[in-house]
């Protein structure tokens, strides 16, 4: 990893519970009343093992621009429609929105400000692009930003009249904690993100969604807790300490990076479902923390398996998940070497989330720190790693990975 990533990993200090505390079960929504059916766990057929996939590469190379990019970007959004194709990464640096066209290899930059009526502060850990012209940021102050395509502020939502005490907003984008996204719904006017409860023991999670208009109170999604590990908030699981959260107009999305289970819920019925998603070629569980000190934490996510989001491709109709593997430590390479020499491996599911196959990509060539973004039809990877030594260019460099045809 670049070490202007590494800051990116240190995770963010958890909301004191208030003296206040009531139960979640005696929260009572009005206009709205949300159940959960949950159908268990859905297994591959008896004896089926996942398949090894074969993959095809894209490589996108952007030529030198006025745009000072960089390398890889921990946070990142995609738009596409009949004739853009484009992913906006927050570059941290320039405090801007760099727009890489995937079409016409060309970069553009939005530059946002830091003080004045368009402030947008610089913790920006959510972005969702509606439009080219209109970007919604969350920039860690409790408040979602619209913006158009010149950085100028159009709307904002203040989150805090609807957060209790005992919540802690949930939108952030990081390699050893979790990647939990912001998504906004054009047919509801609402924008949906999650939520951490520490008024629960264990902590809970749920999605809220919030309207846009005013009148309309929110709603909240519970979500049901990992079938495969216990009181994963705590301090057995180090970093991993929350969980992914990702959207379709139809679907909440969820898992838990320190196991390998998919959780889908339909927004419309409430419905829960949960499917098994091992992986042929790591742990599918992580092992406890043997402590509660940072330096042990920084060994646990070296030595452990992480699973990410669920990506959905549109184009394709399935979905896509990345998960590293783990490797043993060794207290004499430097932490930074370990970390990029772990392996990634890619997981597509079909519509139905049932494993299709399962790849191992190329060690030693991207950025662990969550340097990717779906794509219409694949996955697209920053091209970014301390130990790449066939790395020929300083510029700006993406893969496209895909599933190879039959």
């Amino acid at each position: 990893m670049k070490n202007e990533t590494t800051k990116f990993s240190v995770s963010r200090a958890i909301l004191a519970i208030s003296n206040r505390i009531k139960h979640w079960a005696l929260i009572i929504f009005p206009l709205c009343f949300f159940f959960i059916s949950c159908n268990g766990s859905k297994k591959q057929s008896a004896g089926q093992e996942v398949n090894e996939v074969k993959l095809q590469t894209e490589d996108i190379l952007f030529p030198v621009s006025e745009v000072l990019n960089l390398k890889s970007y921990y946070l990142s959004s995609y738009f596409h429609n009949d004739s853009l194709s484009l992913i906006y990464g927050y570059n941290y640096k320039s405090h801007a929105l760099d727009c890489m066209d995937l079409k016409r290899h060309q970069i553009s930059q939005i530059l946002l400000s830091s003080q004045g009526e368009s402030a947008v502060m610089r913790s920006v850990t959510g972005l969702f692009i509606q439009t080219p012209d209109s970007i919604w940021i969350y920039d860690d102050t409790q408040r979602i930003l619209l913006i158009n395509g010149d950085g100028k502020l159009l709307k904002t939502v203040d989150l805090r009249p609807e957060l209790k005490n005992n919540e802690q907003i949930l939108i952030n984008t990081n390699h050893a904690i979790s990647t939990a996204r912001l998504f906004y719904d054009g047919g509801r006017h609402s924008l949906l993100y999650g939520i951490k409860d520490f008024s629960t023991s264990p902590v809970t999670f749920k999605v809220r969604e919030t309207f846009l208009n005013s009148m309309t109170p929110s709603v909240d999604y519970l979500l049901q807790p990992s079938v495969a590990v216990t009181n994963v908030s705590g301090r057995d699981y180090g970093n991993m300490s929350d969980l992914n959260i990702t959207f379709t107009a139809e679907k909440l999305l969820y898992n838990y990076p320190v196991e390998s289970h998919v959780y889908v819920m339909d927004r419309k019925s409430g419905e829960q479902k949960v499917f098994e998603a091992d992986s042929r070629f790591t742990k599918n569980v992580v092992e406890k923390c043997e402590s509660g000190n940072y330096e042990q934490w920084e060994r646990h996510n070296i030595e452990n398996p992480h699973f990410y989001d669920l990506m959905y491709l549109p184009q394709t109709g399935m979905y896509a998940r990345l998960h590293l593997g783990g490797i043993e430590f060794d207290a004499t390479r430097d932490i930074q070497n370990l970390m990029d020499d772990r392996d990634l491996y890619l997981t597509f599911f079909d519509k139905d989330f049932v494993v299709v196959g399962e790849a191992k990509l190329p060690s030693h060539r991207y950025n662990y720190f969550t340097g990717w973004r779906e794509t219409n039809d694949g996955v697209a990877l920053f091209v970014d790693n301390s130990l790449d030594e066939n790395e020929q260019t300083e510029e700006l460099v993406l893969d496209i990975v895909r599933l190879q045809a039959d």
